[in-house]
């Protein structure tokens, strides 16, 4: 196991590298910080930035977006999930708005938003729309996998509606709803960061993006660029360890 993760380590550290002498070798191809800009300047311009109090203010607004985005995803999804996973009439009513999102270019949704929410709700609305597929789907799937045999033993034996709940339909249900609760927030941080850049609320880091891109500030684009990959990932791989950990008290895993 110790060799493993230390392969997998060494694994992750040796591609760190190649993709940045990649980036390196690409700039100088180039030779352009215009269109590519080197490593190192985005690096000093994601120390300025840092520096600055309203930087972090519009990490945080978006950061606030996201969590907003992402318990109004999990609590409509699951709610949805429910119902399409304890009647096929709602999964059927369901399926189609819901196919429809998924087919539907998430840029097609931003543009219609701006007609009808202001510049910062634009963003939310977006993601909650794009990542309620993803949770009402895994909720269902979780209700559609329970056991009939033991739903027919719980019967058997007399379980009340809250004992079946806790012992069959929960843990068949919980690794299907964390899987989705993961990707969801993966997704989430992306389709908030595209929202911003079109939608430009007051604060943002797609506001950042989209403005430093008007002024041709090429390794300002990349270093926000860079602080949303970092949150994004970093982020995602904490929620993913929480969930992993509470799967396995469950005695299932689903990551």
């Amino acid at each position: 196991m110790k060799v493993f993760t230390s392969n997998k380590t060494a694994a992750y550290c040796f591609s760190t590298v190649f993709l940045f002498a990649v980036w390196e070798a690409a700039a100088h191809t180039v030779n352009s910080p215009l269109i590519l800009p080197f490593p190192g300047e985005v690096f000093k311009a994601f120390l300025l930035l840092c520096r600055e109090m309203s930087f972090w203010q519009h990490v945080g607004a978006t950061f606030m977006r996201c969590m907003v985005s992402f318990i109004l995803s999990v609590v409509l999804g699951t709610g949805i999930g429910i119902l399409c996973g304890a009647s096929s009439f709602f999964k059927n009513f369901f399926s189609f708005p819901l196919e429809i999102i998924r087919a539907t270019p998430v840029v097609s949704f931003i543009l219609l938003a701006l007609f009808w929410f202001t510049s910062s709700q634009v963003p939310v609305f977006v993601s909650v729309l794009m990542t309620l597929p993803v949770m009402t789907t895994a909720t269902a799937q979780g209700f559609a996998k329970v056991d009939s045999n033991l739903d027919a033993m719980a019967h058997v034996y007399a379980f009340t509606g809250k004992q079946t709940f806790r012992w069959i339909t929960l843990p068949s249900v919980l690794p299907f709803f964390l899987s989705g609760a993961v990707s969801a927030f993966g997704l989430t941080w992306k389709v908030v960061a595209a929202g911003e850049v079109l939608s430009l609320p007051a604060k943002g880091v797609g506001t950042l993006m989209q403005t430093a891109q008007v002024h041709l500030e090429t390794a300002d684009v990349a270093a926000v660029t860079f602080v949303i990959v970092v949150l994004s990932f970093g982020l995602e791989k904490l929620f993913a360890v929480i969930v992993t950990r509470n799967v396995k008290r469950t005695g299932d895993s689903v990551i």
